[in-house]
């Protein structure tokens, strides 16, 4: 950790990020990293020294996890301002103003600012719910529902952004999975692996995680399930080491 330290906005927290050494400011009624962001995370696979971003970034955790993990740096988006400048001050936080470098705007259209074509790998934890029945909350309907970005338009988006051959890896809902699956392929983003969540092993799927490779041929590996919970209701083994390492067994 460094000693800097920045200004906290009313209802604000700053909290360890996962197990990393790095610290993230949070507000829990407005915007707060789950275990999906850990998990695509933990699930994406960029090569150091390529350029890498992270759409629908909310408050940088998962851009942050990636920089814990890899190193580098990495360009993030985020349509909301005021979740884009808590991820903005999280940086300065942690001394990473020099690498991760936080755009505010709709992602449909940051090629413009960012360039079509340049990115060897992305990230997305977009909204996984329909558009109706929005809770009170702004924030939460901002991020949580699909009322600026569905998934069709984040998956053209995604791929106007990555280079041919660029990958993109995707958390969303498993019953979203035919749809995202198919709005995917339409982006020319082939799925190429996928991996379902379940909270405990004989419970269905809640989550899954899926990395597309742009103008790649057909070919889909389905990993093993991914196990949250055991069956006493603790932490899995495999979910521990997610945690401790942000990697997922290969």
């Amino acid at each position: 950790m460094t000693g800097v330290e920045v200004p906290l906005l009313p209802g604000e927290r700053v909290d360890r990020l996962g197990q990393t050494n790095l610290r993230i400011i949070q507000h829990p009624k407005r915007y707060a990293y789950a275990v999906d962001a850990v998990l695509l995370a933990a699930f994406a696979r960029p090569e150091p020294g390529t350029r890498v971003v992270d759409l629908c970034s909310g408050n940088g955790a998962v851009a942050l996890f990636l920089l814990a993990r890899m190193g580098g740096e990495i360009d993030a988006v985020e349509i909301s301002p005021e979740l884009a400048d808590m991820a903005r001050r999280s940086a300065k936080l942690n001394g990473l103003e020099g690498r991760l470098h936080v755009y505010t705007g709709d992602v449909r259209e940051v090629f413009r600012v960012l360039g079509a074509g340049r990115y060897d790998y992305l990230t997305c934890n977009p909204p996984y719910l329909p558009p109706h029945a929005l809770p009170d909350n702004p924030f939460r309907a901002l991020t949580h529902h699909e009322v600026a970005l569905s998934f069709d338009a984040a998956a053209q988006a995604a791929a106007r952004l990555l280079k041919e051959r660029g990958r993109a890896a995707f958390v969303h809902r498993a019953e979203r999975l035919t749809t995202v699956l198919a709005a995917l392929r339409a982006a020319r983003l082939e799925p190429k692996r996928l991996r379902l969540v379940h909270a405990r092993a004989e419970s269905p799927a809640e989550l899954f995680l899926v990395e597309a490779k742009k103008g790649a041929g057909e070919g889909l590996t389905v990993l093993p399930p991914l196990v949250l919970l055991d069956d006493r209701g603790r932490t899995h083994p495999e979910m521990r080491r997610i945690y401790e390492r942000l990697e997922m067994e290969r």
